[in-house]
């Protein structure tokens, strides 16, 4: 095991060949040193430039921080935007349903009113083959239509 130059004794030492290996020993400590130092100053030199670098983009960066959250705040306003759109949107085809089973309700109501003056009609003229073919067209309309308000108040017995 190899001792450390620095921890040596110097003024222990009387002979010379030992105060010379010393010298070299603590010349080669030395220049250990300097190439390590001179190792971190090259590295202080390449992070000084890396830092100046980031200070010139700082403004830069500030400026796209800015801009991305206005981004965002656009973003989520339009997000919002999109959602209230669609809620109308989906009222709107509650509402079409709605108005499309109502227009087929007074549709079903109309058909039953002129399939039963028509079959008064045919069974005044003793039209018996188109009495049978009202009646049956009439029985195709939902049951609902029959027992409907719209029905009674429309539709002449």
């Amino acid at each position: 095991m190899q001792t450390n130059i620095l921890d040596k004794d110097f003024d222990s030492l009387i002979n010379i060949d030992e105060i010379r290996e010393s010298l070299r020993q603590l010349d080669e400590e030395e220049n250990r040193i300097d190439a390590f130092l001179d190792d971190i100053l090259k590295q202080e030199s390449i992070l000084d430039t890396s830092l100046n670098s980031l200070k010139a983009i700082t403004p830069q960066l500030d400026t796209l921080k800015v801009k991305a959250a206005a981004f965002t705040d656009t973003v989520s306003q339009t997000a919002h935007l999109a959602e209230m759109i669609s809620d109308k949107v989906r009222q709107l085809d509650k509402e079409q349903t709605r108005a499309k089973l109502a227009i087929k309700y007074v549709e079903d109501v109309q058909e039953l009113k002129f399939c039963i003056s028509s079959l008064n009609e045919a069974m005044q003229k003793k039209e018996y083959d188109r009495a049978a073919l009202l009646l049956q067209r009439a029985s195709k309309i939902d049951s609902s239509i029959l027992k409907g308000s719209l029905a009674e108040f429309t539709v002449v017995s």
